[in-house]
């Protein structure tokens, strides 16, 4: 923590990767998003994208920029959580199941294509329910990250096992590498915090603090240069003869 003006705030480090991360993203949305040309895949995956910036920039505000200010100044105890986090939990949940139904369009027709997209609605539903529950119950179980991935993971398995049909094709090769890059990016977040190099790096206040989230944002950044740069100019929309 570093006090600025009266107010502490939280994780300087993360705070700068988190929100370049955060407008990153929605820059990426919006790129998708001005150059659809019609095609309903690029629709769905710059809405995705945008949410996940929006959903990081949440997080970086009650996780890091303001996490003492947001739950504990002016408390005897902490609070679990926050509107903040609750948005965030849920935008990224929802950016993932937009992420589906992008790719249901880019590579399958027919029931296969509708099957996704029911997939991707009901799933961003019910995660919506599990967060009620965990927001009433209150319970920090539903509530965590590791839960958001139960939901997220999926989706992810799904949209490799369709585009490893056609590896031999740029669009699908984009899209397959771009999900396995997302599930690595997710094993490195789980293997640093198994690690302990955190506390290791903080040295007791006598180091710099450098945790498993920041870990996270700087492999959603790598993610992301990759997504626009190989899937930017081949996503679109297969149509009933490809």
């Amino acid at each position: 923590c570093i006090e600025v003006a009266d107010t502490v705030i939280n994780e300087p480090i993360g705070i700068v990767l988190v929100f370049v991360l955060a407008l990153m993203w929605i820059g990426s949305g919006l790129y998708f998003l001005a150059t659809r040309r019609g095609q309903r895949s690029r629709l769905w995956f710059g809405i995705a994208l945008v949410l996940g910036g929006v959903g990081a920039g949440l997080a970086g505000t009650s996780y890091q920029l303001f996490s003492y200010v947001l739950k504990c100044q002016g408390r005897d105890l902490c609070s679990l959580t926050n509107g903040y986090e609750v948005a965030y939990s849920v935008t990224q949940a929802w950016s993932v199941s937009a992420m589906v139904v992008a790719v249901a369009f880019a590579t399958t027709v027919g029931r296969a294509r509708t099957a996704l997209v029911w997939y991707a609605a009901l799933n961003a539903v019910a995660y919506c329910v599990v967060t009620i529950i965990g927001v009433s119950t209150p319970s920090a179980l539903l509530l965590s990250f590791s839960v958001l991935m139960l939901f997220a993971l999926p989706g992810v398995i799904i949209v490799m096992v369709i585009s490893a049909r056609r590896l031999r094709a740029p669009k699908e090769r984009a899209i397959f590498t771009a999900a396995v890059l997302l599930i690595l990016v997710q094993v490195a977040y789980y293997a640093y915090w198994a690690s302990g190099l955190t506390q290791t790096l903080w040295d007791g206040g006598n180091g710099f603090y450098f945790s498993e989230n920041d870990v996270l944002h700087i492999g959603f950044i790598l993610w992301l240069g990759y997504v626009v740069w190989r899937l930017g100019p081949t996503l679109d929309d297969r149509s009933e003869s490809r």
